[in-house]
Formats: C-alpha cells, sequence, structure tokens
C-alpha cells in the first residue's frame, strides 16, 4: 500500500455534475448519453487547455483539480458560458446543463485520484450551486476577487451534509446566487424583514423598484452604530469622536456575518437615542452608543450596547479612561469591535485574532498628529467647508514627510488633491501628478489599501477617463471594503459617470441598504441616467430629491432637466440660482460634467438644455 499520510497537499478542486441526469436519461437514454458524453468532453479540453487535470468520470460527472485557483474558476466560468451558447438552439427539455462547486483546499493524494473532506465539500457545492451556475467557498472567492469579470454573490452561511463546520458560499451568476439566498434559511428573522422592508422603502420613496431585484445585503445580526458624542470641552473636537466611531464602524463592518449599518446615517440619534425608535426605524438587533472625552493629555471612552429586542441592556465594553495617545486609541477600537463580536456574532473572528491584531497596528502611524490629520479629511465631508479642506491638506502635507511609512496618509492625501480640483477650493495646478503619486506611493507601502485604489479610480475618470483602467480600480477597491457605504455610493456614481450605469445603481443601491438614512446626493445618478435616456420629467424629481440648492452643478442639471421637459418659467428661476452661486458658469457651462468624465453625448444633451432655459452655450471647438 502507499504512504497515504505522505500524500497531502493543497489543491483546487472542481465537481460538476449534469443537472436532471435520470430525467433526461428516462426520455432518451441513448440520445441522452451522447448528448452527456459530448458535454463532458467539452470540458475536459477546456479543463486541460487551461492546465487543469480531470482525476475521475463518475456517470455523468467530473472531478478534476487545478494548481491555480483564478485558472480554475475562469475554467468553470468559461465552461457555463460555452454551454449557454451550445443550447441556444436546443429545446430546453433536451438541454444538457451543468452545475459546478470549487474548493481549495487539502486532499489526500493517492494513485492518481484525490479524496478527503477537501473533495467532499466540492461536491456539497456542486449541489448547492444553481444550474449553468458555479459556487465557491469564501477562500476561492477571495483569492479570485479583482482579477476575473464576473461577479460572485455572497449567498451566505449554509451547513452542508457531512461538512462538519457551517460554510459561506459564493455563487454565480447573481440571479441564481439571489434565489439561493432567499432559499436559504441562514438569515434571521429580523435580517430578513429588515432587507424587504428597506427594499420597500428604497423602492416606494425613491421610484426606484426596477433597481432593486440587484441589491444583496451582509447577512447576521443588524448593528445600528450611533456616532459617539463629543463630550470634549472643545465642541471642535468633534471631529475626533465621528472619526472614532467610524474606525469601529469600519472594523465591524469588514464581518460578512454582520450587517452594520453606517453611522454616518444615524447623526439625528446621536443627542438622543430612544431604543424602540431605533429598532422601529432601522430593524436593528441591537445597537452601540458612546461618549468620548478628550483633553490634551487624557481620553476617556464610554459605550453601551444594547438588545434593541428588549431594549435591554448587554454587557458593554468599556469605560475606557487612558492616556491620549495612538496605541491607547488602537487599543480601544479593537477592544470595542471584539468585544461587541463576541456576543453577537464569532468570538474567534479572523480578524482579531494575535496576527491580524499586529497588522492592524502595523499600518498605524507613528504619531497621534498623523491619525487625527486622516480625520480631518473625512469631517470635510460633514459641510464641505474650503477651510476643512485646506487645513487637511497641510495637516497631512506635514504628516507624509514626518511619518513618510503611513500608507493610509498617503492615499488620504491624494484624495485631498482630488477634492482640491473637484470643488475648486484652491487646487494646485500639478494636482493630478500629485494624487496619483500619493496613491502609488500608498501601494507601494499597502498593496491591500483599499482607498488608494479607490483613489486611482477617481483619478482616472477625472483625467484619462478610461473606462476600462477605471472599473479595474474601483473593483479593486471595493473588493477590499466591500461594506462601506460612502465608498459604494460615491464610487457608483463615478461608475454611472464612466458609462456604467447599471453597475453604478447596483452599488449605490446597496449603500443606501448599508445607509438607510443616506445623504441626498446619492440620487445623483438616476438624475443623470433618466435625463440621458430622456426621461426629464423623473429626471427632475431625483434632482429634487437631493435637495442640494448650494450644489451649482446639482443645480444646472435640475434646470435642464426643467427646460426639456417643458418647465421653461422653472428652468430659469434655476439656472439663475446657477449663476447666483456661480457668476461665472457660463463661461465654461461644461466644466464641472467634464471634471467628473461624462460622456461627450451626454454633456452636450445637458447644454441643450441648459440652451433653452437662456443661457448662451458656445460650441465645443
Amino acid at each position: 500500500m502507499s504512504d497515504i499520510s505522505a500524500n497531502r497537499k493543497l489543491t483546487t478542486i472542481f465537481y460538476a455534475d449534469v443537472v436532471g441526469y435520470s430525467r433526461l436519461t428516462g426520455q432518451d437514454e441513448f440520445g441522452t448519453h451522447r448528448a452527456v458524453m459530448a458535454v463532458l468532453d467539452f470540458a475536459n479540453k477546456s479543463i486541460e487547455e487551461a492546465g487543469g487535470t480531470v482525476l475521475r468520470y463518475a456517470g455523468d460527472a467530473i472531478l478534476a483539480e487545478f494548481p491555480s485557483v483564478v485558472a480554475c474558476v475562469n475554467t468553470a466560468i468559461a465552461v457555463q458560458t460555452g454551454l449557454l451558447e451550445r443550447n441556444r438552439d436546443i429545446p430546453p427539455q433536451q438541454q444538457i446543463v451543468i452545475r459546478i462547486g470549487i474548493n481549495l483546499g487539502e486532499v489526500i493524494a493517492d494513485r492518481g485520484e484525490i479524496y478527503g473532506d477537501g473533495v467532499n465539500l466540492a461536491a456539497r457545492l456542486e449541489a448547492l450551486a444553481p444550474p449553468g451556475g458555479v459556487c465557491v467557498t469564501s477562500q476561492v472567492a477571495e483569492q479570485v476577487a479583482g482579477k476575473l469579470e464576473v461577479q460572485f454573490v455572497d449567498t451566505g452561511i449554509h451547513r452542508l451534509k457531512n461538512i462538519d463546520k457551517p460554510v459561506t458560499v459564493w455563487c454565480w451568476p447573481p440571479d441564481g446566487a439571489r434565489q439561493l439566498l432567499r432559499a436559504s434559511g441562514n438569515l434571521s428573522r429580523k435580517l430578513a424583514f429588515g432587507v424587504a422592508g428597506l427594499l420597500v422603502v428604497l423602492a416606494v420613496v425613491s421610484g426606484l423598484l426596477m433597481q432593486t431585484d440587484e441589491i444583496l445585503a451582509p447577512g447576521g445580526p443588524r448593528i445600528a452604530i450611533i456616532p459617539f458624542k463629543n463630550l470634549s470641552s472643545n465642541a471642535e473636537d468633534a471631529y475626533f469622536s465621528e472619526g472614532l466611531t467610524r474606525d469601529i464602524s469600519s472594523q465591524l463592518a469588514k464581518f460578512s456575518n454582520l450587517f452594520v449599518i453606517a453611522s454616518s446615517s444615524l447623526g439625528d440619534y446621536r443627542n438622543g437615542v430612544d431604543c424602540d425608535a431605533v429598532r422601529d426605524d432601522l430593524q436593528v438587533d441591537y445597537m452601540l452608543e458612546g461618549t468620548v472625552q478628550r483633553s490634551s493629555e487624557n481620553l476617556r471612552v464610554t459605550t453601551t450596547f444594547t438588545d434593541t429586542e428588549s431594549c435591554r441592556q448587554l454587557d458593554a465594553p468599556g469605560p475606557f479612561e487612558r492616556d491620549l495617545n495612538l496605541d491607547n486609541i488602537l487599543d480601544i477600537q479593537l477592544e470595542i469591535a471584539t468585544k461587541v463580536v463576541a456576543q453577537v456574532g464569532s468570538s474567534d473572528a479572523p480578524l482579531f485574532n494575535a496576527a491580524v491584531q499586529s497588522a492592524i497596528r502595523s499600518k498605524a502611524p507613528d504619531s497621534l498628529a498623523a491619525y487625527e490629520c486622516v480625520l480631518l479629511t473625512y469631517w470635510f465631508y460633514e459641510n464641505f467647508a474650503p477651510e476643512r479642506l485646506s487645513d487637511a491638506r497641510s495637516c497631512l502635507e506635514s504628516t507624509v514627510d514626518a511619518d513618510p511609512g503611513y500608507s493610509l496618509g498617503w492615499s488620504r492625501l491624494a484624495f485631498v488633491y482630488l477634492d482640491s480640483r473637484k470643488y475648486a477650493i484652491d487646487t494646485p495646478t500639478d494636482w493630478a501628478a500629485l494624487s496619483r503619486s500619493a496613491a502609488n506611493r500608498a501601494l507601494a507601502l499597502d498593496p491591500d489599501n483599499s482607498n488608494a485604489y479607490y483613489a486611482l479610480a477617481i483619478l482616472t475618470q477625472m483625467t484619462t477617463q478610461d473606462p476600462a483602467e477605471f472599473k479595474h480600480f474601483a473593483e479593486l477597491a471595493i473588493s477590499l471594503n466591500p461594506n462601506d457605504a460612502f465608498v459604494l455610493a460615491d464610487l457608483g456614481t463615478w461608475m454611472g459617470y464612466a458609462g456604467q450605469w447599471e453597475r453604478g445603481k447596483e452599488w449605490v443601491a446597496r449603500s443606501m441598504l448599508l445607509n438607510p438614512r443616506h445623504q441626498s446626493w446619492l440620487y445623483q445618478i438616476w438624475h443623470l441616467d433618466y435625463y440621458r435616456q430622456g426621461a426629464y420629467a423623473e429626471s427632475r424629481d431625483a434632482a429634487l430629491k437631493m435637495n442640494l440648492p448650494g450644489n451649482h452643478m446639482v443645480q444646472a442639471s435640475l434646470s435642464a432637466a426643467y427646460a426639456m421637459n417643458g418647465e421653461l418659467e422653472k428652468s430659469r428661476q434655476t439656472l439663475a440660482r446657477v449663476l447666483e452661486l456661480r457668476p461665472d458658469y457660463e463661461e465654461d457651462p461644461r466644466a464641472p460634467f467634464r471634471a467628473r468624465g461624462l460622456s461627450p453625448q451626454l454633456i452636450e444633451h445637458l447644454m441643450q438644455g441648459l440652451k433653452l432655459a437662456g443661457l448662451s452655450i458656445r460650441s465645443e471647438n
């Protein structure tokens, strides 16, 4: 006998099986056999051409292995799309359709075959896959994220036959994955009700019913992180308490089995929290609130953690009374997040093992001042005050000079340069070069810095306007940080600017789920897309939902929508508001749209509306 224990190895396991083989055989045994063999030969050829090895046929099933996870998944998608094309002219009752399961795991290799739980799991994933689809484990999904054009969907945690531990399953295509998600019983009662309720709210309030079937939310308990209240003597220290809340929320949002309501949507509760109101408004299972008080030398943080079902307070992290320094701030963030997860999620969640905590600390800056500079960049988005952006820029430029190894500092500096251009605030002449250099420096220090990819995506759209390059950077940013509501909304909007309107709307709609009390500007993508399609009344309504009378770009496109909808008086009034905000707007009315990389066709379409409103439009040279 061979020495089995010496033949363990890690490999990518591919398992495929024909859907409804017995039924097809009963209808036409010989014809089905020939058709199935042709399909298996097609799959076999695809596997071998991609570097895989077919190990076994089991009637209507194939077991294969690949040295590369990406090659395995790419082959599975190619096989399924190839079979879809082959079946195009065949009656549905005669079509041969397969399911595929893929697992990255340890197996026993013996006598030219592989055995063990790794193979069993791939077979269970195949059985779970939608007809014509592919299901994979989280490890496989992580390996291919950002490397393939297709989109896998998290269908939640499943208990599979003869597999000891629950498994998080990702599937393609999205339609089949959604059916699996709806069929699975792994979501809590409140999550099922909450997601459905929020989808209905989105549909009724925004009139976007046609988009809601594209939205999937994270699984697991729903947690509202209420912005921590600033108790410091200086009211301006609110940026610090807001930033601390944001960081804790970001740590928790990294868990796929937690649904974290974005803290930016909960500012109304900051000065008074009613448990029943939070539960009823947001359909959450838990809420975390707190206070922050800092002086020049000390920091005090208190928290309250509440089960909203009973409004009973649970064992809350803290209180924390520490010297004010960066190590203590990181300690507090991690202790709060760890204790929350231990009570409602998984106490051994990998994010909080020693190695990962060490990695989090290794990415921190050397000084508290550098950390505070990053918080200032986010504080700018609270009211877009020019002085806040100027302060953040000056602070960060000093920070990266003193602490050149701080990756997040470099990526936020890249954003400061982008924002200076977008909002015309003290824009450096070489803003694009400065931004690109800072983002690339951030990635050289930390290749997993999603914020840097986010900056490069926006920069690409503002400069080269290469849709493929923009999509590449945007997908990388989202794959590394899929549950950040602000990033989803912003990149989704820019995805629309890049011409990927449907994909962009999916991301923005997902952001709306994560952020039920979202900012009004999220309707921008629908406003412009409706206009692009000639649905001017709908475009007008979406712009009015934004209610941004101080934003000259929104007011300009609203004026165009009014005019194209035949509401000339309202269009003229709105145009007057644009000229009040920007007296020089008529000199280059295309500028704000060009700066965001909108297509020339859409920009000229907008100019047509503004011309009807009475604006003098010069032709483009």
